[in-house]
């Protein structure tokens, strides 16, 4: 190919991903390979898809026992924006939810040109074409670890041909167990003085 790098080809073998409960899948497109899991494993299909921000608002909170980003968190350019988002996933997830993300692993100077294919169950093949010319934009495993500490515990990272996949646990956070003490000695102080002014 003149003028320009062949594209090269990335497999990911997704057969064995099981996603149980109820899942929100949240993408820029709907390649249908959450969906081709989740039917597998379960009956009762239930999976919100979520598209824009117009949706958004028919998200419920700490409702979602998963949560899967395919190849849609590299296309959120700002690290505030990032951040917030994350902050939003951790709402909507139920206690001990997952995060699952799979992205390029692209820092600054770099570029991403391939063709990944997914195989899903039943030996489907799912295509996408996945291109980031931006030099300036960080979307390094790295990156997307330091973004998601505050919130997950991170159970399981795997990275290959420029791709990386990462397994999380929300987690408790600090800043509730702290509100939490507070609502506690307010509720102690409470009890003591009505039990001192009887």
């Amino acid at each position: 190919m003149r003028g320009g790098k062949v594209r090269k080809t990335v497999f990911i073998n997704m057969e064995k991903e099981v996603f149980r409960g109820n899942v929100l899948d949240i993408g820029l497109e709907n390649y249908g390979v959450v969906y081709n899991i989740y039917k597998q494993y379960s009956d009762n299909i239930n999976v919100e898809y979520v598209n824009g921000k117009e949706e958004r608002k028919n998200i419920k909170e700490e409702f979602y026992d998963s949560c899967i980003l395919l190849f849609s968190f590299s296309s959120i350019w700002l690290k505030t924006n990032k951040k917030k988002f994350i902050k939003d996933i951790y709402r909507y997830l139920s206690k001990d939810g997952l995060l699952y993300i799979w992205d390029i692993d692209k820092g600054y100077t770099k570029v991403f040109n391939s063709i990944v294919k997914i195989l899903v169950p039943e030996r489907k093949l799912k295509e996408i074409k996945l291109r980031d010319l931006n030099v300036f934009k960080d979307n390094s495993k790295e990156n997307t670890i330091k973004l998601l500490e505050d919130y997950f515990d991170i159970l399981d990272l795997k990275s290959s041909d420029g791709i990386y996949c990462i397994k999380a646990r929300k987690k408790l956070l600090k800043q509730k167990i702290i509100k939490d003490k507070i609502d506690n000695k307010e509720i102690e102080e409470i009890n003591e003085s009505s039990v001192n002014s009887a």
